[in-house]
């Protein structure tokens, strides 16, 4: 199964999140990392894997846009499904990310059960 990734700097959200999806997906392995720069080393230290992100905007260090900039050089890129999932409601982070052709989805935080359903995991 490939790796669940919940790149957000807020703890009580990504406790809750990973509730949310060992109760969807009780065998997934759920990695946190705090801003898009530890993301980028974890990334980078585990290219043979693949992973399900769920990725935040607003984070110090390194939010999600530049998160996003800096992986679109990554030679293994394919390996990343990424979905957007912030509580951001401007209009412009929204069109940003039907732009970008890494950006899968745009979700409003907190993640469901439903939602979470509605994304499929690969084995």
């Amino acid at each position: 199964m490939e790796q669940i990734l919940l790149i957000d700097d807020d703890a009580v959200i990504n406790f809750v999140h990973t509730k949310i999806i060992t109760s969807v997906y009780p065998d997934a392995t759920v990695v946190i990392l705090e801003n898009g720069k530890k993301a980028v080393e974890y990334i980078q230290q585990n290219q043979q894997n693949s992973y399900l992100v769920f990725l935040d905007i607003n984070m110090p260090i390194m939010d999600g846009w530049q998160f996003l900039e800096a992986m679109q050089d990554f030679p293994n890129k394919d390996n990343l499904r990424i979905h957007m999932l912030t509580s951001s409601v401007d209009l412009r982070d929204q069109s940003r990310a039907a732009e970008n052709n890494m950006v899968l989805s745009y979700l409003s935080k907190p993640l469901t059960k439903d939602v979470l359903r509605s994304i499929p995991v690969q084995q």
